[in-house]
């Protein structure tokens, strides 16, 4: 059923590849050589689901400034980059892996 949903969501990506730690999705909007991405991690949402209706609420949000400023992109993708959720980790910052032996 997700893989009937994937194809039909316009500007959301799933990501779920062998060799990488991140499994989740990933938003992407373009306007006027301007770009808007933000990834969204199944382990960070609680599962995939809750990832999925994450990344499609952002999605609707940044389309919703987009119809506020038609001509001006800059300034709506400014506007829902200053409204980031608060994760765990500071910007930037990530946790290091446990050394195992």
């Amino acid at each position: 059923m997700l893989c009937l949903v994937m194809k039909t969501i316009r500007n959301i990506t799933r990501f779920t590849y062998e060799f990488t730690s991140f499994q989740g999705w990933r938003v992407t909007l373009c306007r006027k050589q301007m770009h808007f991405t933000r990834y969204f991690s199944d382990k960070q949402y609680g599962g995939e689901n809750e990832s999925l209706a994450a990344a499609m609420a952002t999605r609707n949000k940044v389309l919703e400034y987009l119809r506020l400023y038609p001509n001006r992109p800059e300034l709506a993708f400014a506007e829902c980059r200053e409204e980031e959720p608060v994760t765990r980790y500071p910007r930037g910052l990530r946790p290091r892996k446990c050394a195992r032996g």
